[in-house]
């Protein structure tokens, strides 16, 4: 074989391993796809230690969030209630175990919260790449392309710029904190660094007096 012939399989074999998808192997929503309080709080302090986060368990979570439960017992489930809402293409056929693409998620996303976006966002239908352009331009993404994964942490950290955009207070929590922990203050390793000891939630009212009340002299 010649040397250009041989870097053409080279470079052919390269861009092949790269059209493989990554698949997590043993997704948590196997052990820990309840509903109740407890299976939820070790589902998301379970996924935050995980390089991957699969689809299965990216849908899990998120009818979590919206829900407050998952309802499903299985992927097949996921999937039929993710399509009942509109929130993926009737079409989607990936696997559980495959991981979630920031495009998938970017697009579910935007159809949950109701994001109309730019032109070639509504042109397109939410298509994958615009919706990831969207969420970056609000600042919900971090600067990515709609092929990338998600990291527990990472995916972690995308439903709680979510939870504070719905709230009205972006960028006011650490991307770790885990969701529903913002009201009852945050401890331990994902405590906010910068946050003054037993200071307690930080949460401000929106508006605060700018002037304080004069007391009238007693009256002699």
């Amino acid at each position: 074989m010649s040397k250009p012939t041989a870097c053409i399989a080279i470079v052919i074999s390269v861009l092949l391993a790269g059209c493989h998808s990554a698949k997590v192997a043993e997704p948590l929503t196997a052990k820990l796809g309840g509903s109740d309080p407890d299976a939820q709080m070790e589902f998301w302090h379970t996924l935050a230690e995980r390089n991957l986060t699969s689809n299965d368990e990216a849908f899990h979570g998120l009818l979590l969030y919206l829900d407050g439960e998952d309802a499903a017992t299985d992927y097949a489930g996921r999937l039929k209630a993710m399509k009942a809402k509109g929130l993926l293409n009737a079409d989607f056929n990936q696997p559980s175990d495959q991981a979630i693409q920031r495009g998938v998620l970017a697009q579910t996303l935007v159809r949950a919260l109701k994001i109309k976006g730019g032109v070639f966002q509504r042109l397109t239908h939410d298509a994958p790449r615009y919706a990831v352009r969207e969420l970056m331009y609000m600042d919900l993404y971090p600067p990515s392309s709609p092929q990338q994964t998600f990291s527990g942490t990472e995916f972690l950290g995308i439903i709680g710029r979510i939870e504070d955009y719905q709230r009205g207070n972006p960028a006011d929590y650490p991307a770790a904190i885990l969701p529903g922990e913002k009201e009852h203050g945050v401890k331990g390793d994902n405590a906010d660094p910068l946050a003054k000891p037993d200071a307690g939630p930080t949460t401000r009212p929106v508006t605060q007096p700018t002037v304080q009340p004069t007391v009238p002299p007693a009256k002699p």
